[in-house]
């Protein structure tokens, strides 16, 4: 990771600590996922039994390199939008306290090329109202609610 912090840092593995920071719950609303290490992580805090739920755009799933069946595989839950348009949000909660939100879609190309953003906050009115609407939209995206045509 090309990064100008001090001490070696870089903003990955900033990302990479808070995220595992995490002892009981995950949620996760992407647009784009493909990193393999934010993904190792989210499989690894699955495995420890945080639970965790991730959104995602339809569309970016089948972009090359998504983490997204990875991890489905791993038993992760995931759901996506069904609608034209895309889910174009980018953010995580860690246990219902902290939020992680910016620019950022969680692609290597983003990592380690793009100027994206970042903003980690653990103020409870910012952390529910996101909390909120990514209850909406997992019910909303709620499989039993699929249109077939």
């Amino acid at each position: 990771c090309r990064c100008p912090l001090p001490r070696g840092d870089c903003s990955l593995s900033r990302l990479l600590r808070r995220l595992l920071s995490a002892r009981r719950s995950l949620e996760l609303c992407l647009f784009a996922f493909s990193s393999p290490q934010l993904a190792r992580a989210v499989q690894l805090l699955h495995q420890r039994g945080v639970r965790v739920r991730v959104v995602t755009d339809a569309q970016s799933m089948e972009m090359r390199g998504s983490q997204i069946g990875l991890l489905r595989h791993a038993g992760i839950q995931v759901r996506h939008d069904q609608e034209s348009g895309y889910m174009h949000h980018k953010f995580a909660i860690v246990d219902r306290r902290m939020l992680m939100t910016g620019s950022l879609n969680w692609t290597t190309q983003a990592i380690q090329n793009n100027r994206e953003n970042v903003m980690v906050l653990e103020d409870h009115e910012y952390v529910k109202a996101f909390l909120d609407e990514f209850e909406r939209i997992w019910e909303e995206y709620n499989p039993r609610n699929y249109r077939f045509f």
